[in-house]
């Protein structure tokens, strides 16, 4: 029985704000989620600038020549999952990501903005990120500023990640390809300008253009558009396509729904790229949301166009071992050499021949050093002897204790020992 005016009230506790800076799992993925909302400020038909400048101690990401930040925008800013009507290329969604992002990275922010066509700047900061006791107020400064255009500066300050230049570059440019192939966005990395280089594509193979509609009542700009290729020989990354939403890499590796090159190396020829700009993205987008409509049905038809093509690589012979063929043979060999290190100290003083257990220990001793005659030659060389069962340290041996060679061999085989 229901009673009369009693009424359960939902609330939102600032303690939640610890939750999201929980939702990601590496440095990487907190600075794309601060440059979405960077390469989102750009204007239509005119290039955007994104500086990322990194510390041990803070990062910086500044836009320049997008629309900026009106204090109406700050003020939006400070609403955590505040929906708000959005321009059709903006990547953002739930108004919480860039936020959780400061909070992961580090304890402390710092945001200058100016609204495009005006020169005044205004800046907000937070000493204490991690205080989430309490939802907060920022006080507005306000600064004359130098230039019309629009410009956001978020800084990040009391790092608490170990950023690493060569992962973040690497991301980047894999992440917002399109952008920056199209010359859409210029992103620079530390003063250094982000490019990208081409795909090592099969160039004797024809593209195949992907363009088709998805019928859905619910969204609008639902066609799918993009291409099927083949890589090159060696190419040195994984096949499959690249799924982007709004130019921005959302998941690589697919397949949909058809076996992967774990079934069959000749697989890992299949590439391409595709444009899903209408299909739901997960909160900090490393992924699609899977369960709804427009993914199954994108799903469905591409299925259907990846079938002929995964038809003719299940058919080629396997020329080559693929990259993960070679990854795991690496793996299993370092697997090896660590059990019979280990299988050594059990027998305290057993060796394998030609496996690397160091040497011995030094001693001092008196010798003399024999030159060479004017004119001679050194004898020939003899590998060293095995080390001593109380050997110390490391040293390169000769031989090894077994010759890995990662080739094609039958479906049905994945190791073979011969004697030599």
């Amino acid at each position: 029985m229901l009673k009369d005016n009693l009424i359960i009230k939902e609330e939102l506790d600032p303690g939640l704000k610890g939750s999201l800076f929980a939702n990601f799992s590496n440095y990487l993925d907190a600075i794309l989620e601060l440059t979405d909302n960077a390469v989102s400020n750009r204007m239509p038909n005119k290039k955007l600038r994104v500086d990322i400048l990194t510390s041990h101690k803070k990062i910086t990401i500044i836009n320049r020549g997008g629309l900026g930040m009106t204090l109406d925008d700050l003020h939006f800013f400070a609403k955590w999952g505040k929906l708000k009507q959005r321009l059709f290329y903006d990547i953002g969604k739930y108004a919480q990501g860039g936020k959780a992002a400061m909070g992961y990275l580090g304890r402390s922010m710092i945001i200058i903005a100016s609204p495009d066509g005006k020169k005044e700047q205004y800046r907000i900061e937070d000493s204490n990120l991690h205080d989430t006791t309490q939802l907060k107020q920022y006080p507005v400064q306000t600064i004359d500023g130098d230039y019309l255009d629009g410009c956001v500066e978020v800084e990040v300050g009391g790092i608490q990640r170990n950023i690493r230049e060569k992962d973040l570059q690497k991301k980047l440019i894999d992440v917002y390809r399109p952008l920056l192939e199209n010359e859409i966005v210029d992103i620079y990395l530390n003063g250094s300008f982000l490019k990208p280089q081409s795909f090592p594509l099969d160039e004797d193979f024809k593209i195949e253009n992907i363009n088709f509609i998805v019928s859905d009542n619910t969204v609008s700009n639902n066609r799918v558009h993009g291409w099927v290729g083949r890589l090159g020989k060696k190419a040195g990354i994984k096949g499959g396509l690249r799924c982007y939403s709004k130019g921005r890499l959302i998941c690589d590796k697919e397949f949909f729904g058809h076996p992967d090159a774990g079934y069959k190396g000749t697989l890992n020829f299949l590439f391409g790229e595709i444009h899903l700009d209408f299909v739901p993205v997960m909160t900090n987008k490393t992924d699609f949301d899977r369960d709804c409509i427009q993914w199954t049905r994108t799903q469905n038809e591409m299925f259907k166009i990846l079938k002929p093509h995964i038809d003719e690589l299940l058919g080629r012979d396997i020329e080559e071992p693929s990259e993960e063929d070679i990854e795991r043979v690496k793996q299993t060999r370092d697997i090896v050499a660590a059990l019979l290190k280990m299988k050594h100290r059990e027998e305290k003083g057993s060796v394998v021949k030609g496996e690397d257990f160091g040497q011995k220990s030094p001693e001092t001793i008196e010798h003399k050093i024999k030159s060479t005659p004017s004119g001679g030659k050194r004898g020939s060389y003899e590998p060293a002897t095995l080390p001593p069962p109380s050997a110390i340290g490391k040293r390169k041996r000769t031989k090894e204790f077994m010759n890995w060679d990662v080739r094609p061999m039958e479906e049905l085989t994945r190791s073979r020992i011969e004697k030599m």
